[in-house]
Formats: C-alpha cells, sequence, structure tokens
C-alpha cells in the first residue's frame, strides 16, 4: 500500500489558499541585484577604510586626536564591510533581531560611516580644522580624492542598496501597487 504525501505543489494560477492577503515572493534577480549592490557598497566603504589605515600608518598616527580618528575609520569600516558581505540576513540571526531590523542597522552605520568621514572632511578644509587640523583642497593626494569618491559613492550606492533590498522583500508588486 503506498502513503500519498498530503503536502502537493500548487500550480502558479492557482490562487492560494489562505487568501490574497500573501506576499508574493519578488523574482530571484531583485534578491541578486541586492546582493551585488552589498557587496559593491562593501568594496566603496572597504577602499575608504583602506586609505585610513594607510594615511594612519605613515604618519597621521602621531596627529593628537586626529590619529584616533582616522584607526576609528578604519576599524568601524572593516566592522561594515563584513557586515555587508555576510548579508543583513545573518546579521539578523547573529545578533537575534529580526531582517528589518538589520537591514536598518546596517544601512545606519554604513550613512553615519560615509557621511561622518565626509563632514570630517570638509571641517579639516575649513579656516578652523577639526581639532585645530587643517588640510588644504585635496591634500594628501591622491588619498584625499580616492576617500572622497568612495564616501560619497557609498552613499549614493547606500540608498541603491536600501531600495534594492526593499523591493527584493516586499516584491515588486507590492511596491507597483503602493506607487499606483
Amino acid at each position: 500500500m503506498q502513503t500519498q504525501s498530503s503536502l502537493r505543489l500548487r500550480p502558479a494560477t492557482e490562487p492560494h489558499p489562505v487568501g490574497r492577503d500573501v506576499r508574493m515572493a519578488s523574482p530571484p534577480r531583485w534578491g541578486l541585484v541586492s546582493r551585488s549592490l552589498g557587496i559593491v557598497l562593501a568594496a566603496l566603504i572597504a577602499a575608504g577604510g583602506y586609505v585610513h589605515y594607510c594615511l594612519y600608518r605613515h604618519g597621521y598616527r602621531a596627529i593628537p586626536k586626529i590619529g584616533v580618528g582616522f584607526l576609528l575609520q578604519a576599524v568601524t569600516s572593516t566592522i561594515v564591510v563584513v557586515a555587508l558581505l555576510l548579508g543583513p540576513h545573518v546579521v539578523a540571526r547573529v545578533a537575534h533581531v529580526t531582517d528589518r531590523v538589520a537591514w536598518t542597522l546596517t544601512g545606519l552605520a554604513v550613512a553615519a560611516l560615509s557621511a561622518g568621514t565626509l563632514v570630517a572632511f570638509a571641517l579639516t578644509r575649513t579656516p578652523g580644522g577639526l581639532f585645530n587640523f587643517r588640510e588644504r583642497g585635496l591634500e594628501p593626494a591622491p588619498q584625499a580624492l580616492i576617500a572622497l569618491i568612495a564616501e560619497a559613492g557609498a552613499l549614493v550606492m547606500l540608498g541603491m542598496w536600501l531600495v534594492s533590498g526593499y523591493v527584493a522583500r516586499r516584491g515588486f508588486r507590492h511596491l507597483a501597487a503602493r506607487a499606483a
């Protein structure tokens, strides 16, 4: 006698038994897009952190308060890069929070790191400087330009990553329904 499994696959055209409130799964490409953007974002953050680490090693460590700031920026960049490469889902499991909270915290960490670096960069170019530390233009070259592009690019990429993550979680149809 053969036993029949109580589980069966529904055809895609058959409605879900629970009703229409069930979220539609997003196409796999949105998850891939979100993952790819997260990797590019991690690369940008890593570039900014590496520049700050190199500057720290080559003389900035001797500058009071600024040297510590460069080291903290490099360490924080490493932590954020690891979180981005692991992905918010893994971060959520490790931190015992929901995926939404993990996405939010990771996004806030990227935004705070990049925006804080850009603000510090701008402050060091003002007459008062940052903790009486002043630089001019894009000095030291080319590190200042690389860090500037990496951090500004990270903020732009963060926006794209958050939108793609939202679409991947909610589904494109849900997003289109809200826009209409």
